[in-house]
């Protein structure tokens, strides 16, 4: 019986590539890698963890797939202690957008060729931006609602040429704005960006309200990105 897999690993499961071997960071249940070699995705799956609790857990969801011996479990503190040779994919999901950046940026064997999903919880913006500024590309980004939260997943891949990527870009990534969970995503940061513009206007410094008109733009920005208007009385700073 396969896998069943919760809407947002389902999302990072569509972004693998497949074919070869899949690696997955942090892999907890090991669900996702079981899932991807049971149903054809991958011939072959590592499932990674730094902690020996999850990885116990992953020994379980292994050994009751019928697939057990394609699936290798591997303790390692990122990617330091997994074998690159035949990797195709590499997922990092569920992990903040700074630990992300460390495994990536530690593995310079993902220059070669390697499909990378990342999802990350927290500060997405900083992961995007590095990316790009890192000569990485995103390729597709997709969002999805879970248990009452909003997720973003992205496949990136290295190109060797680096960019700074516009203000808009470093929150909507790659995200297609006529997705209704990818629109429900950007407004949700925007409104993020909004209370922080609101907060900063009540100062009497200039330089803060300066800041606060420059948020309030990207905010304007993430509007028209959905197409859609921003009509709100903050906009009278």
């Amino acid at each position: 019986m396969s896998a069943s897999l919760s809407k947002r690993l389902m999302l990072c499961a569509g972004l693998v590539a497949g074919g070869k071997t899949v690696c997955d960071v942090g892999t907890d249940h090991a669900l996702l890698p079981v899932y991807l070699v049971e149903n054809g995705v991958c011939e072959r799956a590592y499932a990674c963890d730094i902690a020996d609790g999850p990885l116990k857990s992953a020994q379980k969801s292994i050994v009751a797939s019928p697939c057990a011996d394609r699936i290798r479990i591997i303790k390692s503190d990122g990617l330091d202690n997994v074998p690159p040779e035949g990797i195709s994919d590499v997922v990092i999901a569920g992990m903040g957008g700074e630990l992300i950046i460390d495994i990536v940026a530690r593995a310079e064997w993902l220059k070669h060729g390697v499909n990378l999903v990342l999802q990350p919880n927290t500060r997405e913006p900083e992961l995007i931006s590095w990316l790009y500024e890192n000569g990485y590309e995103i390729i597709c980004q997709r969002a999805c609602e879970d248990g009452g939260f909003l997720y973003t997943a992205m496949r990136a891949v290295y190109t060797g040429s680096p960019r700074k990527p516009s203000d808009t870009e470093r929150i909507v990534g790659a995200l297609n704005p006529r997705d209704a969970s990818a629109k429900k995503y950007i407004i949700k940061q925007a409104s993020r960006l909004e209370t922080a513009a609101k907060a900063m206007s009540e100062s009497r410094n200039g330089e803060v309200l300066s800041r606060a008109e420059e948020i309030i733009s990207r905010v304007k920005q993430l509007y028209r990105y959905i197409g859609e208007d921003y009509d709100n009385s903050i906009t009278d700073l």
